[in-house]
């Protein structure tokens, strides 16, 4: 009986024990958990009351409802009075404006005398006090918050002058157009159609140019016409860039048109100059040359475009050109380029690959009456190249260039009896630095270069290669730009498969006012050529000034020194030459 005795004690100890904590938990309503509460009330802080505005002052329904009105209408802020609320005519056994109320007790708190005054000053006295400096300031701390609480009050706003980035889309503008699929922003001063060739051709970089009055064009239906003419007088101290010089003095013209399309997608452009002279003492040294291309582009989406260019220039080879005769006529010189791209954007990383045909062919020449052919340097020049480049930002790009080459003559060189023809390879790494700073822009590279002749008589031409156009705006009065190119040129010279040339130059120009531009420039030039032993040195110094009549005219001036040496006897020279004219534009 012991054993079921103490089981049953058991079960009504623990049904006592339930029905205690049940009694108890009715008796005592639960608390919810403070975190499942959106505004709790502060636990241990009594409800803020309103501030008194006076100690003295009653805080009745009327003074409430005055308050609550100031508020609404910006009366009673951080930096206004509080207001004043109506005072009532005095009745004997009220107490002063000043006067302790029960309880109270001190001097700070002496009673007010109005015996004697008239009702108006005993009820500016009974009015409450501006602040002054020193006045005591009532200051309740907000209740710290706890761990828990969602605040579901609205952000603070940022402090005046800084940016809120939470608002702000920091994307490039490159990758805001690729995602919005919003077509390439349009500027008529910059070439639409971009160079298809960066590596090979001409550069068109702009740079940081100072000119008060920029190109606007004439707008013909949706494109835009810009046209220029130059007009100098032009002397050379050595014309024939020879040991032995003539000088000779000369007018030239130079005209040049562009028609660019202003749409919103693709473009298409057409450009066409000339270089016309006429010499005073030397007519065979006139120019006659001209230079028409059609440029277009393709926007298949908003990351991938098609470009393309062709051209054809006409032109008579410089007296200091590499295979050039000192002697006789000039011959002439035809190009026909043709060049097509294909670029993809991958988010940041962009991709160039690039394809490019060059026809070149020389004219004879006439020495002595007696015509000498160049078809021996006729050739043409087949390239193909891929160039990647990633955006780190837009004034931060790293590219690559990878290019090939294929180099054929049909006649081999009249000097050897060696056919010219040849492959080669170029390799590039180097940093671009967009156009949209206010600093720096442009690119540099840095690279290595081959050239190997497909006969086995001739040297392979190989060397560094160093490519750069940057421009440095170091205020904004003041620019300076460096240029930088390498490259294998050909040449027909016997013993020599071709040329490593490298040119650098340096120009500083500076606006002394707002149209008067000046500048200075430093040019270096060497040349190797590679399997003959003849190397070739050319320092170039300038300088000459702009100055902007209005938006069509410029005036311009330039004096310039030549000193070149070269190991062969009897080639070393020096020319100084001075020009000054106008350039009208529209």
């Amino acid at each position: 009986m012991g054993a079921p005795l103490a089981g049953e004690r058991k079960i009504v100890g623990l049904v006592l024990g339930f029905a205690a904590f049940a009694g108890v938990t009715v008796v005592l309503a639960p608390i919810p958990a403070a975190a499942q509460i959106l505004d709790p009330p502060a636990r241990g802080i009594e409800p803020r009351r309103p501030v008194q505005l006076r100690p003295t002052l009653p805080d009745d329904a009327v003074l409430e409802e005055e308050r609550r009105r100031a508020f609404d209408d910006g009366r009673f802020g951080p930096n206004e009075t509080a207001p004043v609320p109506p005072v009532a005519p005095r009745q004997d056994g009220d107490e002063q404006a000043g006067e302790a109320g029960p309880g109270a007790g001190g001097d700070d708190e002496a009673a007010v005398e109005d015996d004697g005054l008239a009702g108006d000053q005993a009820a500016r006295l009974r009015r409450l006090a501006v602040p002054q400096d020193g006045d005591p300031i009532t200051v309740v701390e907000p209740p710290a918050p706890q761990d828990g609480l969602i605040d579901l009050s609205e952000p603070t706003a940022p402090i005046e002058g800084e940016e809120d980035i939470t608002q702000v889309d920091m994307r490039s503008p490159e990758d805001v157009r690729a995602f919005a699929a919003e077509p390439a922003g349009y500027d008529p001063l910059l070439l639409q159609a971009e160079e298809t060739n960066p590596v090979f051709s001409e550069s068109r970089f702009q740079g940081f140019v100072l000119d008060p009055f920029p190109p606007i064009g004439t707008k013909i239906g949706s494109f835009l016409l810009f046209t220029t003419v130059e007009a100098n007088y032009d002397y050379n101290s050595n014309l024939f860039a020879s040991p032995v010089a003539f000088g000779d003095s000369s007018l030239e013209v130079r005209p040049a048109a562009r028609l660019a399309s202003n749409w919103s997608r693709h473009a298409l452009e057409a450009r066409a100059s000339g270089d016309l002279s006429f010499h005073d003492r030397f007519p065979s040294e006139d120019d006659r040359a001209y230079l028409v291309e059609g440029l277009g582009r393709l926007d298949v989406t908003s990351r991938t475009n098609l470009q393309g260019l062709i051209a054809h220039e006409e032109a008579q080879e410089s007296r200091s050109a590499i295979n050039a005769n000192t002697a006789g006529s000039r011959p002439n010189i035809n190009v026909e380029r043709y060049r097509a791209a294909f670029n993809h954007r991958f988010n940041r990383l962009s991709v160039q690959m690039r394809g490019g045909i060059i026809d070149t062919a020389y004219g004879d020449d006439i020495i002595d009456g007696q015509v000498q052919s160049n078809a021996d340097r006729n050739y043409t020049l087949y390239e193909q190249a891929v160039r990647p480049k990633w955006e780190f930002s837009p004034y931060l790009f790293l590219f690559s260039d990878i290019a090939i080459n294929q180099r054929d003559y049909d006649v081999a060189a009249f000097s050897d009896g060696i056919l010219r023809s040849s492959t080669g390879q170029r390799y590039r790494v180097g940093v671009s630095f967009g156009d949209v700073s206010e600093i720096l822009r442009g690119n540099i590279s840095l690279g290595y270069g081959r050239q190997t002749p497909n006969s086995q008589e001739l040297e392979v031409i190989d060397g560094l290669l160093i490519d750069a156009d940057l421009a440095w705006q170091v205020t904004p009065l003041t620019v300076l730009q460096f240029t930088a190119s390498s490259e294998v040129a050909e040449t027909t010279t016997a013993g020599s498969g071709g040329v490593m040339e490298r040119n650098y130059g340096l120009e500083a120009r500076h606006s002394f006012t707002k149209y008067l531009v000046g500048l200075a420039g430093l040019g270096y030039l060497t040349r190797d050529f590679v399997g003959a032993g003849i190397t070739e040195e050319q320092l170039t110094a300038a300088v000459g000034s702009e100055y902007y009549l209005n938006r069509w005219a410029v005036l311009f001036a330039r004096y310039e020194h030549t000193d070149f040496q070269s190991s062969q006897p009897a080639s070393s020279y020096t020319v100084e030459e001075v020009q000054a004219g106008v350039r009208l534009r529209h």
